[in-house]
């Protein structure tokens, strides 16, 4: 058979490979994206409906505050871990990618427990402006910290070694799934108040870490296993520096409303919105599930210089994407109050909040995996920037438009950034 045809012939199979792959993954991320919505949707809606407005939108700034430090307590290694072990992956670097694992592992959780002192001491300071409820829910809410930033480097180096749907399994199903379980325990012995609720989702984490920890070491390539482990300390954080304030900056720009909220309007507002923004989420969740199989993909591809093959991925993505999402978003405005109304009646009021959160997230959609291609791709700088004048256009919006238009004013902060 002629040359030339067969070096066709074997790159139309990787082709396929790659695009079966893809497929598969992204219909796995996919269903475990519904799956973590329903959960998700189900406990707050469990949640709201006991709790209330004000309980609940005291847990949900508390949660909101967990979420913010956990980001930089992971300095950025989940990210750098997807990127790493797929490129050492791909070039057999067995020693580096053992190392890479190992060295996020420690560092990391030396940077949660001296955030966990740092959220005591800070608490201490400002505990006598709370009421006793919100400051034992607070206390334990410390806890989780340490558990969410080991759940995240699980979940990365998972992805990295191409285990898509196994990575995704501990934080998007069996954490809700459990926290929905120990939710409705609770709720049958007792009244949940915010410091049962949070430490239903402390245990939660925690079994949620042990499934992710077993994961990884059973998807863990044997050649790593068997490899003396090498560490490359500074090369890895001075890759991860960017990739930190990225996260930073996007968590930012997802919870700092519902902070700023709370803070200014009360932990009603903030209930009410934290629901408009889970909502608002459901759009944007067809993205999100091909950015998972998507990521490690383009860390090889970009590694070998296959530069046609990866523009057509990321163009077909980002179609798919958009085509799936927008009748998504426009239910969403159409049904908005009736969505609303299953939180309880006081969550009406978040209608036109969740309509504008839905544009927001429309546009996002439309804009494509941008943050996914330029981290895995080395140019982690320049989501950097972006992300961090998003994150400055959203505090100083919240600032003046939350006193003018409350919760709305928040919403609009939050779509435009």
């Amino acid at each position: 058979m002629n040359p030339n045809m067969l070096s066709r012939l074997w790159l139309f199979q990787r082709e396929e490979t790659l695009k079966a792959h893809m497929i598969r993954a992204a219909g796995g991320s996919l269903f475990l994206r519904v799956a973590n919505t329903l959960l998700v949707i189900a406990t707050t809606l469990v949640l709201a409906r006991i709790m209330g407005a004000r309980d609940y939108g005291v847990y949900a700034y508390i949660i909101s505050w967990v979420s913010l430090l956990s980001v930089p307590a992971a300095m950025g290694f989940d990210t750098l871990l997807v990127r790493e072990v797929a490129k050492y992956k791909a070039s057999g670097k067995w020693d580096a990618l053992k190392g890479v694992i190992r060295w996020t592992d420690r560092y990391a959780l030396g940077m949660s427990f001296g955030f966990v002192i740092i959220w005591g001491c800070v608490w201490r300071i400002l505990c006598d402006r709370f009421a006793p409820q919100t400051n034992l829910a607070s206390l334990i809410a410390a806890g989780l910290l340490p558990l969410q930033v080991l759940g995240f480097l699980r979940r990365g180096a998972v992805q990295g070694i191409g285990r898509v749907i196994e990575a995704q399994a501990p934080l998007m199903l069996a954490l809700p799934g459990a926290f929905l379980v120990l939710i409705a325990v609770f709720g049958l012995v007792s009244d949940i108040s915010p410091a049962k609720a949070i430490g239903a989702q402390l245990l939660a984490s925690f079994l949620a870490l042990l499934l992710g920890t077993r994961i990884r070491r059973k998807h863990l390539p044997r050649e790593a296993d068997l490899a003396e482990a090498s560490y490359f300390p500074r090369q890895w954080l001075k890759s991860a520096l960017p990739l930190m304030f990225v996260g930073v900056a996007g968590i930012v720009n997802q919870r700092l409303s519902t902070v700023m909220a709370g803070t200014m309007l009360g932990p009603e507002a903030a209930g009410i919105l934290d629901v408009a923004i889970k909502g608002s989420m459901v759009v944007n969740f067809i993205l999100l599930s091909v950015n998972m199989p998507l990521a490690p993909a383009v860390a090889q591809l970009y590694s070998r210089g296959e530069m046609k093959r990866l523009q057509g991925l990321v163009t077909r993505c980002a179609r798919a994407a958009l085509a799936a999402s927008v009748p998504v978003a426009a239910m969403l405005i159409v049904f908005a109050n009736r969505v609303l109304s299953f939180f309880g009646k006081d969550f009406v009021a978040g209608n036109m909040a969740l309509g504008i959160l839905v544009l927001g997230q429309a546009v996002n959609v439309g804009a494509g995996s941008v943050g996914v291609l330029l981290n895995m791709t080395g140019y982690e700088w320049d989501t950097a920037k972006g992300v961090g004048i998003a994150s400055a256009v959203n505090f100083i919006l919240n600032l003046y438009l939350i006193p003018l238009f409350h919760i709305e004013g928040a919403a609009i902060a939050n779509a435009v950034s």
